[in-house]
């Protein structure tokens, strides 16, 4: 570990890994076949606290800063990827609305944060990564704002009830609205048929006439760019946190496989085709976990973290999936079996390539990133 936590984030740290060995663990395989979370999980996830971990005491919730969110979200995706994600696209969301609401809309809004999913929403059917190519749009009459538009591809979308919404406001200007799906206009659309993270639903909404007043702009006109930025360098510490917790669990079954299979009377932990997998699994662990961890220590000091929160994100993805896919041989015809997690490590494990910016815009930012530090 890169980083000592506090006496309370330690506490935080032991409670969640009770909470996640009970009440997360022992349901990861019927949460990757039933693409749902059981009730009682989701119900202990609320009770517990954890949704509003980030949000200030003023508010209800906890007051924990980014390095105590990023371990929560590694020590469930230990357990399971799905609960780690959807706590990842609440929390990145919940740190904009605190980051650029108004202080009436926080005081509305930040105390139902501490029990209803809070969501993104910023890509569109025919866009993408460029997201100046949208076409959902807000427009101003008096001193409301008429809201038109589809998002989709949205983490927690269906799941989530109040959405950060980012908007046209003229050809060449994007804005940040929050949007709760209790207004008229909004509905759920479709949820997405994907193949992994199959807890977390990934759906779509649909604005139709949506009112809201002046004070649902988050930041300024204009801002919205911005806004968004920031929510995916929040969310690549977390998905750095995902991709370690995943090369974690990967080990573990891995380790634990080796040791009880034996070939020929003799564990097949000491071959050494299978102590190079584990140790391969071993050190992508260590190097996802120090990535993600200094990007959420640099965020706490207040320093630029942009830069490694995305190689958290981009080489994490690519290890979390190749050391699943070690775990996978290791395992043999097991590993290819639907009755054992191994292979749906790797199908949640790919998510991380494209969700929070593809793989390839990844490296495209990283590469301007070192390129500006060796100009300056």
């Amino acid at each position: 570990m890169s980083i000592n936590l506090t006496e309370s984030q330690t506490m935080l740290h032991q409670m969640v890994s009770d909470f996640a060995d009970k009440k997360v663990k022992p349901y990861d395989m019927q949460i990757d076949k039933e693409r749902a979370y059981p009730k009682e999980l989701w119900e202990g996830v609320i009770e517990t606290g954890f949704l509003g971990l980030t949000i200030p005491e003023e508010h209800g919730g906890a007051g924990f800063d980014a390095i105590a969110s990023a371990q929560t979200v590694y020590d469930m995706a230990i357990r399971n990827a799905s609960i780690a994600f959807t706590l990842e696209g609440h929390y990145k969301t919940v740190d904009q609305v605190m980051n650029y609401a108004t202080p009436a809309l926080k005081e509305k809004y930040m105390p139902q944060a501490n029990h209803r999913i809070f969501g993104f929403s910023s890509t569109e059917p025919q866009g993408g990564s460029n997201i100046m190519g949208n076409t959902a749009n807000a427009v101003k009459d008096g001193e409301k704002w008429i809201l038109n538009g589809n998002k989709t591809m949205i983490t927690n979308g269906g799941l989530a009830e109040v959405y950060c919404v980012l908007l046209k406001t003229s050809p060449d200007e994007l804005s940040c609205f929050l949007v709760d799906q209790d207004m008229p206009g909004f509905k759920h659309g479709k949820r997405e048929e994907f193949i992994g993270m199959n807890g977390t639903p990934v759906g779509e909404i649909f604005l139709e006439n949506v009112v809201v007043s002046e004070d649902h702009l988050l930041g300024k006109l204009g801002q919205g760019v911005e806004i968004g930025d920031h929510a995916h360098y929040d969310a690549r510490i977390l998905m750095g946190a995902i991709a370690a917790g995943i090369t974690e669990q990967a080990l573990t079954i891995a380790v634990d496989y080796a040791k009880q299979r034996e070939a020929v009377g003799t564990p097949i932990i000491q071959l050494h085709s299978i102590q190079t997998k584990i140790t391969e699994i071993a050190i992508a662990k260590e190097n996802i976990q120090l990535l993600y961890q200094e990007a959420a220590k640099l965020k706490v000091e207040g320093q630029p973290y942009a830069k490694v929160a995305t190689m958290a994100k981009s080489y994490g993805s690519r290890a979390a999936v190749i050391a699943a896919d070690h775990t996978l041989q290791v395992l043999g015809g097991y590993g290819y079996s639907r009755e054992y997690p191994a292979e749906h490590l790797i199908r949640d494990a790919r998510a991380l390539q494209i969700a929070e910016g593809s793989l390839e815009k990844m490296m495209i930012e990283i590469t301007k990133e070192v390129v500006k530090e060796r100009e300056a």
